[in-house]
């Protein structure tokens, strides 16, 4: 990217992105209008949810691929590169493209101040249009209600990941209030596929549900038959959301075969999730558990682990906005020890902030600058951990652990 480029891929950094956030409808709607609603025919499935989204995304997109279908999918944020929230076919797009564009909204429309995510749906719709895709899928920013994904009309099925607590600061602070931004999506006749939810999101779904006139499918694990390339039991849900899409998309004529599903959920990734990621020869594993429901899952998925009741070492990253007491009580056990590191270049939380969180001992809690000084740490000493180290807590510290881990093997 030329120097003289660079402010364009600073406008959507994760920091402007977040100090832009303004929810909202009207000035994305008013755009699509100028601009002839691009993909307006085109059939969008949308992905909602507090946790998996992503995951759900990548199972269909891996399964769509197998199947040969032109298709476009945008997700967020992103791990090193804004053009992976654009993406033709399993294929990024060009950062020339992305130039070309983001550059054209920039020239024509920024009259009517788009944020910063709604620059990038527009992005992604005008780029798959100019593909002549035969079908979106949209990975919904924060909510649903007001989120510049739903500005896409034509929303046949809604795919429901997780749903809990995030994001308090602009969904509401209940999870009643956070289920009821996430369901306005639902609208007459949409057919919705959801995992298994606690009790009050699955009666808050059902009676939406009901209200509207729409479909529920609720989906369990995938069967044993299918292999899933993403680890995790929780996995397994998220591929069975992602199967009972493929098999409503069946429904509305797309004809995927048995085979294509079952390919491509043997074949998905996902970076960043779960993934063991080498350095110096040793291995560390990631996870980008951002928030408490992500944390519960990682903790769940710890109890697999041979020797965990050795303790495990935490490379722990938390931006300011998210519960770090949630987080922390719910990750941290016996014999653990918790190496507290920034999140690069976000606001996060400190030693001298969560002091005093109960139930945490904080003999076994040392802070660092920066996370480079806690990867020192563990090969300073004596023993290396019997148990794998594990980085996590934001998606920004994961990427930045990867490029940095990259860096080192060439």
């Amino acid at each position: 990217m030329k120097n003289a480029n660079l402010k364009l891929f600073e406008l959507t950094s994760p920091n402007n992105e977040r100090d832009n956030i303004k929810l909202g409808l009207s000035r994305i709607k008013k755009v699509f209008q100028e601009l002839g609603n691009p993909c307006e025919n085109i059939p969008a499935i949308q992905i909602i949810g507090t946790n998996g989204k992503g995951s759900i995304a990548a199972y269909l997109e891996s399964i769509l691929f197998e199947a040969q279908k032109d298709f476009g999918v945008t997700t967020s944020p992103h791990l090193f590169n804004v053009c992976e929230r654009i993406r033709f076919n399993k294929k990024n797009i060009s950062k020339d493209d992305f130039e070309r564009i983001y550059s054209l909204l920039e020239k024509n429309y920024s009259t009517y101040e788009l944020t910063p995510f709604e620059k990038i749906i527009c992005c992604a719709l005008i780029f798959f249009n100019e593909q002549q895709v035969e079908l979106i899928i949209l990975e919904a920013g924060l909510g649903g209600r007001l989120d510049a994904t739903t500005a896409h009309k034509l929303r046949p099925i809604i795919a429901i990941g997780n749903i809990g607590l995030d994001h308090k600061e602009f969904l509401g602070d209940t999870i009643e209030k956070i289920t009821k931004e996430k369901l306005a999506v639902i609208e007459k006749n949409s057919i919705i596929i959801s995992c298994n939810q606690n009790r009050q999101v699955e009666n808050l779904i059902n009676k939406k549900v009901e209200e509207v006139g729409a479909e529920i499918i609720w989906k369990d694990a995938v069967s044993k038959n299918y292999e899933v390339g993403l680890k995790g039991a929780f996995q397994k849900q998220n591929a069975s959301v992602a199967v009972g899409v493929i098999e409503a998309l069946n429904n509305l004529g797309f004809n995927i075969k048995e085979n294509y599903i079952y390919e491509g959920l043997k074949k998905t990734t996902w970076k960043g999730r779960l993934e063991i990621i080498n350095y110096s020869n040793k291995k560390f594993l990631t996870d980008c558990a951002h928030n408490y429901p992500a944390a519960k899952a990682l903790s769940n998925e710890r109890s697999n682990w041979k020797n965990e009741e050795e303790g495990i070492y935490w490379i722990l990253g938390v931006q300011r906005q998210k519960d770090i007491a949630a987080i922390l009580k719910t990750l941290l056990k016996k014999n653990d020890h918790l190496l507290l590191v920034p999140v690069p270049n976000q606001p996060s939380w400190q030693l001298k902030d969560i002091s005093q969180i109960q139930e945490i001992d904080f003999q076994n809690i040392i802070e660092f600058e920066k996370f480079e000084f806690a990867i020192e740490y563990l090969f300073a000493l004596k023993k290396w951990p019997t148990v794998h180290p594990v980085l996590t807590g934001s998606i920004f510290l994961v990427a930045a652990f990867i490029k940095f881990a990259n860096k080192q093997k060439n």
